[in-house]
């Protein structure tokens, strides 16, 4: 053997040139197997980063930073979670005021009416005995008050009509709301 060869094969060791070369050859595939998984992963993480850019309202975020897009996520939520606070902060006082509404009653001998004040929103409960053009009688007059009516049931039962306005009050409330009870009191 020549000195050479040698070098390749080593009798103590046991091993050959193409041992080694089938050594080197698996490293390189776990080697290859983790950067493709490191790929895999830096794929889909740049993924979830152009998810996330896309979903955030400001659009000159393009080509951005991660670290932009993570503050300008950041800023989004407490935005959103402020605004959040503000919708059920506004929720409750409107639901407190509702509670709190004027509530006024007043009647005649064949009619009685229930008026809910909220804000502008007015609810009229009017009760009746029934008669012709009696409900058209009434909305004139919430026509004649300037009042938008948003909506109405009617209803009869033996010879009873109720009828529930709900309208849309602006300028002097309480004297428009007082007019309007007076004339239906006197149809």
């Amino acid at each position: 053997m020549s000195p050479s060869h040698e070098i390749f094969v080593s009798k103590e060791g046991g091993s050959s040139c193409r041992k080694r070369s089938r050594a080197i050859k698996e490293d390189g595939e776990r080697g290859t197997i983790e950067k493709s998984k490191d790929r895999r992963m830096r794929d889909r993480m740049n993924q979830k980063y152009n998810e996330l850019q896309s979903m955030l309202p400001k659009t000159s975020l393009f080509k951005a930073s991660r670290e932009k897009i993570v503050s300008e996520t950041i800023e989004h939520i407490k935005a959103l979670k402020e605004e959040l606070q503000r919708l059920e902060e506004q929720k409750n006082s409107s639901t407190s005021m509702v509670a709190k509404g004027k509530l006024s009653t007043c009647s005649s001998n064949n009619s009685s009416i229930n008026v809910t004040v909220s804000g502008d929103i007015v609810f009229f409960g009017i009760q009746s005995l029934a008669r012709q053009r009696l409900v058209t009688d009434v909305f004139i007059i919430f026509h004649e008050q300037g009042t938008e009516v948003l909506s109405a049931n009617v209803a009869v039962n033996n010879g009873l009509l109720m009828l529930t306005v709900t309208a849309l009050v602006n300028g002097n409330k309480d004297t428009i709301i007082e007019k309007i009870k007076r004339d239906i009191l006197i149809l």
